[in-house]
């Protein structure tokens, strides 16, 4: 395992200790085809799919928009909320008996994500509440508030998939999930907690299986993926809803909330964020590992957007590289860096962290060459 960092705590990131909701948005809106056209005060049913996307309420086509998705302006459906989340028909899920019906299930509700980390033959299940980005807190806000649910998924996973070696992955610095797991863990005596250092990319698959001495075969979720497993598979629900973090040094306070997909990040915004600054940039998916966006206005959330970061505009500039060699010592795949970047080369190893931008003295935009432009 390389050696890991942690990321220096950013002062004016306050700490979370509850979970909003804003789960009655105005609007919410669908990704559609440029080809496809759909008739206005057209009624559209809470549940309804459009390709991988999915109605988040009910209610009536009143327009289109544009939303910044996939690195391009996509149109989106705009479908005025009745507040009614009228559904046109429930389908009941039949029993989970084996892994293969668990994948058929997983790809009914559109839950790729999960179904490709199905391996054929597992040898455990590692369940993290440690988010990837440094300043995101789903994942252990998602234990905090679910962990009675979470490990009743994990004991099902095994039985369904036939593995006994159950690891739940806690950063030692989150007291409440350890307390909360404590006191029912006895319960599941199949499940072993573990905790993980304080460090950026402990919960990257390969860290994580080389920190447990446990095999790379492993099946590695997050503790927001098993709440989704629970929602879907064993409650029979539709994911229509999700956790967001928005945090930064550009807000008076970080939150995580729980929102519906397809809302506007502006009407999230516009209901709990007190700014800072005027001044300010947003980054989607993270600081470190997102990109940076044009306006908050042209941002949507949907099952690909999870962390958004608003700092203060940075008055930093581009320099001259001088030849400093961080970023080669601090990529964890030891990519060289420099010279991906001034050959204008995509690095295949590379994924995306962050941590050669994170270290440039020079303030270069090294991920953007060296990981290629983000699809999401």
């Amino acid at each position: 395992m390389h050696s890991l960092i942690k990321i220096a705590d950013n002062k004016n990131v306050f700490i979370v200790n509850d979970i909003y909701e804003f789960i009655d948005p105005k609007n919410i809106y669908i990704p559609i085809l440029k080809s496809s056209s759909f008739n206005k005060n057209t009624y559209i049913y809470k549940n309804t799919y459009f390709n991988d996307f999915i109605a988040s309420a009910s209610g009536f086509i009143s327009g289109s928009k544009k939303f910044f998705l996939y690195n391009q302006l996509i149109p989106c459906l705009k479908i005025t909320n009745d507040f009614k989340e009228n559904v046109h028909k429930n389908t009941r899920i039949k029993k989970v008996n084996n892994i293969d019906e668990l994948k058929q299930v997983l790809l009914k509700y559109k839950l790729n994500n999960i179904y490709d980390k199905l391996s054929n033959n597992p040898d455990n299940i590692i369940v993290t509440c440690v988010d990837e980005e440094a300043y995101s807190a789903r994942e252990f806000m998602c234990l905090s508030k679910n962990y009675d649910e979470i490990l009743q998924t994990m004991d099902y996973l095994s039985k369904i998939i036939k593995i006994n070696n159950l690891y739940l992955a806690i950063k030692s610095t989150n007291a409440k999930s350890i307390k909360n797991v404590k006191s029912i863990i006895g319960t599941y005596p199949n499940i072993k907690t573990v905790l993980l250092p304080d460090k950026y990319l402990i919960s990257y698959k390969d860290n994580i299986c080389e920190f447990l001495n446990v095999k790379a075969n492993s099946i590695v979720l997050t503790t927001n993926e098993v709440y989704d497993i629970y929602q879907s598979v064993i409650k029979g629900k539709e994911i229509v809803e999700k956790l967001i973090t928005i945090s930064g040094d550009g807000i008076a306070k970080s939150y995580v909330i729980r929102v519906k997909l397809g809302t506007a990040l502006k009407e999230v915004v516009d209901k709990f964020i007190e700014f800072n600054t005027d001044n300010y940039e947003v980054y989607v998916n993270g600081y470190l590992q997102g990109e940076k966006a044009q306006s908050i206005d042209e941002l949507l959330i949907t099952k690909d957007t999870d962390t958004f970061i608003i700092n203060e505009k940075s008055t930093l500039k581009e320099e001259e590289c001088i030849n400093c060699g961080a970023c080669f010592k601090i990529c964890p795949f030891d990519i060289n860096v420099k010279k991906c970047y001034f050959e204008n080369r995509q690095s295949l190893k590379c994924i995306r962290c962050g941590l050669c931008n994170y270290i440039c003295p020079a303030h270069l935009n090294l991920k953007k060459v060296v990981g290629g432009q983000n699809e999401k």
